[in-house]
């Protein structure tokens, strides 16, 4: 008798797991949903909310330059300690660019623009003046404003002002081009730092100051590359693209 009961309240189990599939109407009734796969798969998908993609965003001017390879003036050997020459170095110190000389280099004034010196490898076009004692903010009101020879004027990119650092001259690094014919006070403001592009990684002043607005500056006493807070004083030399 127990195990005729035992049997009946399995089947009973047995019917009501079946009658409980499908999917609940509004009134409560399990209905199983009719179609095929693919028509159930149809259903699933329209109630996927659809967004639209967001807008793609646009990278910054990348701080490269495309000109071949410009020499970088230096023509000395070192070891870990001083200057040697370049026949006798120890092998661990060779590869210097004052063996290698890859490259060429060629700065001359412009043939027609007074004023203007012309780089022949890169053809951009240098203010052989500078202007000293300027934020980062005014250096670039300063370029964007000039007018010069009906060129477009602006503050160089840190690829651009670095392709014409000297590494084979010191106070200044830089070509005598750009100073012949000035006296010794103006060849000593050339030794400055001098402003270039902003650097991306520090866009704005954050809420604690813990990371300030910066931008690039070349020290063209020896062509050293640092970054600085925006409103600190430097010179700038403004450039304009290739003709």
């Amino acid at each position: 008798m127990k195990a005729k009961m035992f049997i009946f309240l399995l089947v009973l189990a047995a019917l009501f797991g079946f009658a409980s599939c499908g999917e609940e109407t509004s009134g409560g009734v399990q209905m199983q949903p009719k179609g095929n796969v693919q028509q159930r798969m149809s259903i699933q998908t329209n109630d996927i909310e659809l967004r639209p993609l967001k807008k793609k965003v646009q990278l910054p001017r990348p701080n490269t330059h495309t000109w071949s390879q410009i020499s970088t003036g230096q023509n000395q050997c070192f070891d870990n300690a001083v200057g040697v020459d370049c026949r006798d170095l120890p092998w661990k110190f060779r590869n210097q660019d004052g063996i290698m000389q890859n490259g060429t280099r060629s700065v001359v004034p412009h043939p027609s623009l007074s004023g203007v010196v012309r780089d022949e490898v890169t053809g951009l076009l240098w203010m052989k003046q500078i202007r000293e004692s300027v934020s980062w903010y005014e250096a670039k009101l300063y370029c964007d404003s000039l007018r010069v020879g009906s060129k477009t004027w602006r503050l160089p990119t840190t690829a651009e002002l670095r392709s014409i650092v000297n590494y084979g001259k010191v106070g200044p690094a830089i070509d005598s081009v750009f100073y012949d014919g000035e006296d010794s006070a103006y060849r000593d403001s050339l030794s400055n730092w001098f402003w270039a592009s902003k650097n991306v990684q520090f866009k704005s002043e954050s809420a604690d100051q813990s990371k300030p607005a910066s931008a690039w500056i070349i020290n063209f006493y020896d062509g050293f590359v640092e970054y600085t807070s925006r409103y600190n004083i430097y010179s700038v030399r403004c450039v304009a693209d290739a003709e």
